[in-house]
């Protein structure tokens, strides 16, 4: 009995276009990262970070809440909210790394080096974020646990 190879051949062609297509960078993999992430410290507020995708491109926003509180045995609370755009921002799979200018200190108006930071998708609504400290912190991967950053659910109420 003869078979028809065809068919055998246009399916090993498409899974060898398969293997061949992971190293470019869908659209949905960049678009993934949109939406306002949300990370606590002590319970309360400790990071907004507002990531929008457009054109092509990814911008956003990080939002530091400082939190003080007047003695160590006192309740810490949110004292204010610093907002910074977020500075060349880079995906790579399910990694984005960005800068955010950084100021000498929380009530100097003088801005000292950028900080590099790495946000890393853990699944659909949850994603790790590193402070990077150098250059060798991030390409040996000794990064630590992360601030565990979950995804806000943007739906509207129903207004009707």
């Amino acid at each position: 009995m003869k078979t028809n190879q065809v068919p055998i051949i246009a399916a090993f062609a498409g899974f060898v276009i398969l293997l061949l297509l992971p190293p470019f960078m869908p659209v949905h993999a960049k678009s993934s990262f949109a939406g306002t992430w949300e990370g606590e410290m002590n319970n309360l507020p400790g990071i907004d970070l507002k990531i929008e995708y457009a054109g092509g491109k990814i911008s956003g926003v990080m939002i530091f809440y400082f939190q003080e509180r007047s003695d160590p045995g006192a309740r810490w609370h949110v004292a204010s909210e610093s907002p910074v755009p977020l500075l060349v921002p880079h995906v790579e799979g399910k990694t984005l790394t960005f800068e955010v200018q950084h100021h000498k200190c929380h009530t100097c108006p003088e801005l000292g080096p950028s900080v590099k930071f790495r946000m890393e998708l853990a699944g659909p609504n949850e994603a790790l974020l590193w402070k990077l400290e150098n250059e060798e912190q991030e390409k040996n991967k000794e990064l630590g646990p992360g601030l565990k950053l979950v995804r806000r659910n943007e739906s509207h109420p129903d207004t009707s």
